[in-house]
């Protein structure tokens, strides 16, 4: 079985005025985060691929929020998106399992966000832990799901600090977001797509494939697709 994705990532949108028409090369499309910080646009951006797909799997980036106090909000704001649309889901806190593939998304609140004071800071910490624990007690959940075959993670979060290579991340975490690879028994996770670098990356460590594809500021702009093999 052979079943490909659609990476889009980092758009960071300030007008109405993405097109996809005519540039998907998958019949699904992965969105890791950072769309615009405008909610109209995230929106609008949404459906728009919501046109051009057969499914499209977000999760929000550290742009979608104006500050790690307005998570819960702007949470039920992104559901909201995405209640009446058939094709358009919101990872966070939701699997989806497409043709043996398992698509598990958490934001991650690693190394993008500085905390605006102490009470911030506790509140950034308590959000890093939900994810990384959701992130993980759903990959030990799959281990045993017959009809999962492979995973693949999606997180606005870089993963590891080596894909850094040398930058300083905004903020420190104590851990990483792989580290719920742990929970990995079975080896079905095949990648790990993700969002928050402008430095293009795609590697393989550990037999998974960490991949990313940020548009920022680059023009013309296209979609990368991944195959998932099983």
């Amino acid at each position: 079985m052979n079943l490909g994705f659609d990476i889009i990532g980092d758009l960071h949108l300030k007008s109405n005025d993405f097109d996809w028409e005519s540039k998907a090369t998958s019949l699904y499309c992965i969105v890791s985060g950072n769309i615009s910080d405008d909610m109209d646009i995230v929106k609008s951006t949404l459906l728009h691929l919501t046109t051009q797909y057969q499914g499209v799997f977000f999760i929000d980036g550290s742009t979608e929020h104006d500050s790690v106090r307005d998570r819960d909000f702007r949470t039920r704001e992104l559901n909201g998106i995405t209640t009446s649309v058939k094709n358009l889901v919101y990872l966070h806190d939701n699997v989806v399992v497409v043709d043996g593939v398992a698509l598990v998304g958490a934001n991650g609140w690693h190394g993008n966000y500085v905390p605006e004071d102490t009470t911030a800071e506790i509140e950034l910490i308590c959000a890093e832990y939900e994810d990384i624990t959701y992130l993980g007690s759903t990959i030990k959940k799959l281990q045993i799901h017959v009809d999962v075959k492979k995973i693949v993670v999606v997180s606005n979060s870089i993963p590891l600090t080596k894909f850094y290579y040398g930058d300083e991340p905004r903020r420190y975490s104590k851990t990483s977001l792989a580290d719920i690879l742990e929970d990995d028994t079975e080896h079905k996770v095949s990648h790990w797509v993700f969002g928050s670098t402008d430095r293009i990356i795609d590697v393989m460590s550990d037999d998974i494939n960490y991949v990313n594809n940020p548009r920022y500021t680059r023009n013309p702009y296209y979609a990368k697709r991944i195959e998932v093999l099983y």
